[in-house]
């Protein structure tokens, strides 16, 4: 009895399952989750991009963040790929490149960019995909939303970081921590250049302990 009970399960697991992937097959959902791995893997490429363009105005903080957050998208990248498995989907997307000259272009692009894809495009991604019934997705696509909202907000505050020169100043003393070698001090500003490695203040970020 509980053989026939595990194999009535099994069985009924596996109809199920084929059911979804034949559901999921020319849904629209599958189209979004393609065009969403397209969008991420040129973020993705677009922030190194970015990336370059921080460390060459010297502001190698930034540069990470831009590189941390290419990062983070490989990992969403991954997590449509999964759901995209044995897909076969022909998409169409819009293409747009706007002209940057400093990093303050590049964090403004990428705030909008973020925002628009959060509020837009993944927002439609999620509600077309509850619709359809395929709530893992749905629930992805929502929490990927979260994550761009973020990633929004961040660009944001650096923008606005460096319009009021408050990178490497602030109203009152912080500590700075030197990112090439370490070095910590205290201060309103940081210094021209590290007294440890001689690095120039393009290395100097306020310390944040999250420990």
């Amino acid at each position: 009895m509980t053989f026939l009970f595990l194999f009535n399960s099994i069985a009924y697991f596996y109809f199920k399952l084929d059911n979804i992937m034949e559901t999921f097959k020319g849904s629209k959902t599958e189209q979004n989750l393609a065009k969403a791995w397209y969008l991420e893997t040129a973020n993705i490429r677009l922030y190194e991009i970015f990336a370059k363009q921080a460390k060459k105005d010297g502001f190698e903080q930034i540069s990470a963040i831009f590189m941390e957050v290419a990062e983070q998208k490989r990992s969403h990248t991954k997590t449509i790929y999964r759901f995209l498995h044995d897909s076969n989907v022909e998409t169409v997307s819009a293409f747009s490149s706007k002209k940057f000259d400093n990093i303050q272009d590049c964090l403004r692009v990428a705030s909008e960019l973020e925002l628009n894809e959060s509020t837009i495009l993944f927002e439609e991604f999620e509600r077309i995909a509850w619709e359809e019934g395929f709530k893992r997705i749905a629930t992805k696509f929502k929490l990927f939303r979260r994550i761009k909202q973020f990633y929004h907000e961040r660009f944001a505050t650096l923008l606005s970081n460096i319009e009021e020169g408050k990178v490497f100043k602030r109203d009152k003393k912080v500590k700075w921590i030197c990112r090439k070698c370490g070095l910590i001090y205290e201060s309103d500003r940081a210094l021209k250049n590290c007294p440890g490695c001689e690095h120039p203040q393009a290395y100097f970020e306020i310390l944040a302990e999250n420990y």
